[in-house]
Formats: structure tokens, C-alpha cells, sequence
């Protein structure tokens, strides 16, 4: 064995030793080049080279907010001289409580002429990204870089916020005429007076943390040693500063933390900004579609669409008169005017993606009289923003609808009318008001890099006829679209502080309900819901009847919800007025002036709850009996004859940690007498239901 060889080995692991404990002790050098810690080039300049990842300051050379490269930054310009803020003599970081804030100058070495501070998410990792530019370098930088969680002002220097326990800082300090760099970070431990700064470690050099002054300088105008930037892993490192709050930076005369201070800038806000550059909303509209085998027909009348990527708007529409397919004839449509408008918008406030689509006929007959309306408008609506999405229909409707002869004073999303095969073909239908909807949302935990997107298509009206000639051989299909709008918007997910909790909303609302027939599919009127992410949906009804049960004049329905950083709300109501259940000879079994169910919920980090605000019951009469206004909660009154009747009826959700829920009805009537003299079927009646439930779950 060559003793030589491992005497000289163990020389060189002894030497490296020695070289760590002494980088160690005295700082890191000056500059790093290649290090790319937070994808960033620490190497003691502003170039970007070579351009790309890693990126540099020149990737966002003018501080624009928001950039693509650091969306996430402040910058702070201070002056020089006499007219510079600075701190008065006696000034120490330890003792916030006898800071002196006066205007005045401070040495050249102190003296802060400009600085930075940015944010930036790769993947799940968070990184803080600081610089500096100093006037003078007769002697060391000792630069704070201070982050306050109160926005309120210290009481002995006004211009600065009130330091208080658990606020952040990060010292940025040179020695040996700045050949050596010392990065540290120290958390409040005291109040607005006195305290210490407790030290937290930074970790490995090089991997969660990097620094560099421009020794020798790169920087045209710049003196050697005048700028210094670093890097911090604020995910992976101790300091627990991922969402910083105020930032402002600050001059020490030495290494020494609780040395005398010297220069200072304003106070900024470090937000997170949200990424509208980076949105989309997009979609499309028609008025008609018809296709028809027999006849060899593959028309789209009136199309637009529109799409907007950044902040900005795109807009288009298109409009026919006297539309007939085929010509001449129009066994397949006819309508008066055929209108479509599709509208795409993103917005810096409020800082949200959001596609309109609006499809309206007026006076269509669909294959020689199946359908006809006069007047049929599709709307999708679809919205997006760093924290939530959603969809809506509001806005669509129908006026004066004949389906194969029986007219619809309603009609429920997703109506499905089937066909006689015998004259359409097996598998013949008729949807009324198709609605298909979804949003996406970031991954559950996830705090930066997803997304939040909704759509939407409305079809008011969609034919499918499997075989328009049965008798004939071969299958002649018809297919008719009538008012279709499409919207589809999607967001960059805004960066969070911490994983974000678990939010829900839902809701619905229906004038009135009837279920009177076991061998009927019990009948829903005004019937409007939204999705677990929010949104809204919005009903306005002429009148109100569901055969001999119940009938109404003019009634709404709504209901909405919505996400936000701090809460999950949502809010439902149904009104209807000139109210009569049973109508008997002699009038109502049950009738009201107006009634109204509203239910509201609330959920957030600090509770949930459910309250009926807003519901009312105005002119109630039961069987010739008056009722006083708004009964409470869950009143039973006996119906003679017939069953009872609950007034006011409200039921909270299955009790849930963070989740809230109420269902409020202000009329559910029960008949169980067969042959009653209000010629009612057995069965249930509701007027007016509103539920609304939140959930807020950490």
C-alpha cells in the first residue's frame, strides 16, 4: 500500500475542512457565478446571460408589475444628501421604541440609493430575491432588508410601521471591503419598544440560500462593491416568511445587529399581484343549426366568436332576418331574426377573465310547428379569477313556447320531451334549455402555478329526429339547434400564503313544486341551482301554474355564491306573489299577497352559520283564516278535509366542522284525504324553496 498516497489524501480532506470552518466564520465570497439557486443568477450583475433560465434583474430590467419573469416585486428609490430620510443619532434596530426619523443625510457607504424585493414561485417552492444599490463604498454594506406583519405606524417614527412580534428580518452585510458576504435572518422577539432579534438559520449556501456583490463590477456607471443582490428558499428555509407584508430597507453602521442605524426608504407593500396578462376568455354563439340527411342540408346561420388573451376586449355580432331552411319552404326552420354576440373581456380591475354569449330568435317555428316560441335567447356566461370561477346562464329565456302543442310557461335546465316513435323514429327527443357547465380549480393544497377555469354551453333548443320519414326505408335524421352560446374563461391561480383551506358553496331555488300523482314525475317551476366553486342563476316568471295545485303571478327565483380568500358564501331566494294553493269555488284552500324564502351562509376561518334574512309571507290566508305576517319558524296548521300546512318551514344541514346549510319553504302543504273538496290529490305542495350551504374547511 502506498503510505504516501493516503498521507497526501488525508492532508487534502483535512485541508478542505479547514477551508469550510474558515468560509464559515469569515462569509461567503463575494460572487458565485452559475449559481442558479431560485433559477436565478446570482453572480454580481443585472444581465440575463445567457438569456433564459436561470433568469436575472435585466429579465425584468424596468421592475414592471406584473412580469412574466418576477410578478411578484418592489422597488425602492431613495434619495441622496440632505434631503434623504435617515435616522436620528441614538437610533438602534433593538430599540424601535427611541427611533429617531428625521431628514438628513447619511454616510455614502449607508446611503441607499435603490433596492429591490420579489417573489417568485417555481412549482411548490417559493423564493425571495433582494438587491441593493448603494451611494459610496468607503467601507462595508450592512443593508436590512425589514418585513412588518402591522401596518400601523410606530409611534416614536410615524413613517415607519410598528414592529411587532414574529416580524422578519434580513441582513445583507460585506466585510474585508465587501470580498466576503454575510446573509442572516433574524425574527422579533419584544414588542414596539425593545427586544432581541433571535437568529434562524439559513441553511446550506448555494442551496436554499446565495449572494454576490459586482466584485470585480460588470455594471456600466456602478463602483465595485456599490450592488449586491441574494436569494433566500423561503419554502424550505426556517424563516416562514411567504407572504412578507410591508417591506422596507434600512442602513446599520457595522456588522453588529444592533448597531446604529442610518438610512431608510418608505415602507412598501409586497403583494402578491394577480396574472390577468396571462388569461383567457374565449367563445361562441349561433343562432341556428340545422342538419338533415334527406335533404342534404349542414347549415350554421349567424356564427361569431371572439377571444381575448391579456387584458383587453373582443367583441363581435352578427344578425339575419327572415330566415328560412330549406329555401323555399322552411319545413326545417323559419324565424324572424336570428341574433348572436359573443363578447370576450379581461380585466386588471377587477383582475378577472370573462366570455359573454348571447344567441336570440325571435319568432321561430321549428319543423312545420313541433316547436315554436316567440321568443327564444340563450346566455352563457363564464368568469374567472386568481381565486375562484364559475358559470351562469342568467339571462336565457323562453317567451311564449309550444312544444308538439302543449305550451310551457317554464321550463327546468335539461328538459327532456320525447318524441311519438311512431312519427319521429325511436329515440326521438326535444331538450329545452340544455346546460352543461364546469369549472376546474387548482389541486387540492396547491398554492401557486394552477389555474381557475370555468364553461359553459346553453343549447335552448335541441331537436333530434332519428327518422323523419319512418315508412320510407333508411333512417332520415333531422337535427335542429336553436340560440346556442358557449363561453369558456380560465385564471392563473394566485400565489397563496399557506394551503389554501377547503371552500364549497352551493344553492337553489324553485317557485314551486308539486308532487300530486304517484304515477307522475313530480313537476318543478323557476327551478335555478349554481356549482360548488359559485356563480349565479336568475329566474323571472310572468306566472306561475302547476295544474290544479297551485298558481302564482309574477315570480323570481335566484340564487348565488362565490369564493373568496377569506370566506365561502352563498345566497338563495324564491318570490312569488298573488299566491293560491287548492283553488276551491269559494277561492284558495291556502292564499298570500306575497311570500318570499331567503336563506344566506356563511362560512370562513372562524365559524359558519346559516340565517333566513329576508323571508317574509305577506297577506297569508288559510282557509278563511288570516295569518299573522312572517309566522314563526316550522308553524303547523291543520287542514280539515284535506292534511296541514307548514308555514315557514326551515331545516338546517347535517351539523359539519366549517360547513354551514339551511333549506327555508314558505308553504309546504301535505294532503292525505283522499276526495278532499278542494279536489286536491294526494300528495305535497311547495311554494317557494330556497336553499344555500358554505363550507370552510382548513
Amino acid at each position: 500500500m502506498n503510505h504516501q498516497k493516503i498521507s497526501w489524501h488525508w492532508s487534502l480532506v483535512v485541508l478542505s475542512f479547514l477551508l469550510m470552518v474558515l468560509v464559515e466564520a469569515s462569509g461567503v465570497p463575494a460572487t458565485f457565478a452559475g449559481s442558479s439557486v431560485g433559477s436565478f443568477e446570482i453572480d454580481g450583475n443585472l444581465v440575463d446571460d445567457p438569456p433564459g433560465e436561470p433568469i436575472d434583474w435585466s429579465t425584468d430590467p424596468a421592475g414592471t408589475i406584473p412580469h412574466p419573469a418576477l410578478p411578484n416585486r418592489v422597488d425602492f428609490i431613495d434619495a441622496s444628501g440632505q434631503g434623504d430620510n435617515s435616522f436620528g443619532l441614538g437610533s438602534k434596530e433593538l430599540e424601535p421604541g427611541a427611533w429617531q426619523c428625521i431628514t438628513g443625510s447619511a454616510p455614502g457607504k449607508d446611503d441607499i440609493v435603490k433596492g429591490a424585493v420579489a417573489l417568485r414561485a417555481i412549482g411548490q417552492k417559493r423564493f425571495m430575491y433582494v438587491n441593493f444599490f448603494r451611494a459610496g463604498v468607503n467601507g462595508d454594506a450592512h443593508m436590512d432588508y425589514e418585513f412588518n406583519q402591522s401596518a400601523e405606524p410606530n409611534p416614536a417614527c410615524p413613517q415607519l410601521p410598528r414592529r411587532t412580534a414574529g416580524d422578519v428580518l434580513i441582513a445583507f452585510d460585506t466585510d474585508n471591503g465587501g470580498k466576503t458576504i454575510f446573509v442572516r435572518a433574524f425574527k422579533w422577539v419584544g414588542d414596539d419598544k425593545v427586544g432581541n432579534f433571535a437568529e434562524l438559520s439559513l441553511g446550506s449556501q448555494g442551496v436554499l440560500w446565495d449572494a454576490a456583490v459586482n466584485i470585480p463590477n460588470t455594471i456600466p456607471g456602478v463602483a465595485a462593491g456599490a450592488f449586491g443582490e441574494a436569494v433566500i428558499n423561503l419554502t424550505d428555509s426556517p424563516i416562514q416568511l411567504l407572504c412578507p407584508g410591508l417591506a422596507y430597507m434600512k442602513t446599520r453602521s457595522s456588522t453588529a445587529i444592533n448597531s446604529a442605524l442610518q438610512d431608510r426608504t418608505v415602507p412598501l407593500q409586497v403583494a402578491f399581484n394577480d396574472r390577468p396578462d396571462l388569461a383567457l376568455a374565449e367563445g361562441s354563439a349561433f343562432g341556428a343549426r340545422v342538419r338533415d340527411t334527406m335533404l342534404g342540408i349542414d347549415q350554421t346561420l349567424v356564427p361569431v366568436s371572439s377571444r381575448q388573451q391579456g387584458v383587453g376586449r373582443d367583441e363581435h355580432s352578427n344578425q339575419l332576418l327572415d330566415v328560412t331552411v330549406p329555401v323555399p319552404g322552411g319545413q326545417d326552420l323559419r324565424a324572424d331574426v336570428l341574433r348572436a354576440s359573443s363578447t370576450s373581456e379581461i380585466t386588471n380591475a377587477p383582475a378577472q377573465a370573462k366570455h359573454t354569449s348571447v344567441a336570440e330568435t325571435v319568432n321561430v317555428n321549428v319543423l312545420n310547428g313541433l316547436v315554436t316560441a316567440s321568443l327564444v335567447r340563450g346566455v352563457a356566461t363564464a368568469t374567472a379569477s386568481g381565486l375562484a370561477s364559475s358559470f351562469s346562464s342568467s339571462g336565457s329565456a323562453f317567451k311564449g313556447l309550444v312544444v308538439n302543442g302543449v305550451a310551457m310557461n317554464d321550463v327546468t335546465p335539461n328538459t327532456r320531451i320525447d318524441l311519438p316513435a311512431a312519427l319521429f323514429g325511436p329515440g326521438s327527443y326535444v331538450l329545452l334549455y340544455e346546460r352543461v357547465g364546469s369549472t376546474s380549480t387548482p389541486a387540492p393544497g396547491q398554492t401557486a402555478g394552477g389555474t381557475y377555469a370555468a364553461d359553459l354551453i346553453v343549447n335552448m333548443i335541441h331537436v333530434f329526429i332519428t327518422d323523419s320519414l319512418p315508412l320510407v326505408p333508411g333512417d332520415q335524421t333531422v337535427e335542429v339547434i336553436v340560440s346556442n352560446a358557449v363561453a369558456h374563461a380560465d385564471f392563473p391561480q394566485r400565489e397563496l400564503c399557506a394551503i389554501p383551506p377547503e371552500q364549497t358553496v352551493s344553492g337553489h331555488a324553485f317557485i314551486a313544486s308539486a308532487t300530486t300523482d304517484p304515477l307522475l314525475v313530480p313537476t318543478t317551476v323557476g327551478f335555478v341551482s349554481i356549482p360548488a366553486t359559485g356563480g349565479l342563476d336568475h329566474q323571472d316568471l310572468d306566472e306561475v301554474t302547476i295544474g290544479s295545485a297551485v298558481s302564482a303571478g309574477a315570480s323570481v327565483s335566484e340564487s348565488s355564491g362565490g369564493l373568496s380568500a377569506t370566506a365561502s358564501t352563498a345566497s338563495s331566494f324564491a318570490q312569488a306573489a298573488g299566491v293560491c294553493l287548492g283553488p276551491t269555488a269559494t277561492g284558495c284552500t291556502l292564499n298570500a299577497t306575497l311570500v318570499k324564502s331567503q336563506s344566506n351562509s356563511t362560512a370562513d376561518g372562524f365559524g359558519a352559520s346559516s340565517t333566513d334574512d329576508g323571508t317574509e309571507l305577506v297577506g297569508l290566508v288559510v282557509m278563511g283564516t288570516p295569518v299573522s305576517a312572517n309566522p314563526p319558524p316550522n308553524t303547523v296548521i291543520e287542514l280539515p278535509g284535506i292534511g296541514f300546512v307548514i308555514l315557514n318551514e326551515q331545516f338546517s344541514d347535517a351539523p359539519a366542522t366549517g360547513h354551514t346549510g339551511l333549506t327555508v319553504r314558505a308553504i309546504h302543504a301535505f294532503v292525505t284525504v283522499p276526495g278532499n273538496p278542494a279536489g286536491l290529490q294526494e300528495g305535497e305542495v311547495i311554494v317557494a324553496e330556497a336553499h344555500s350551504d358554505a363550507g370552510f374547511a382548513k
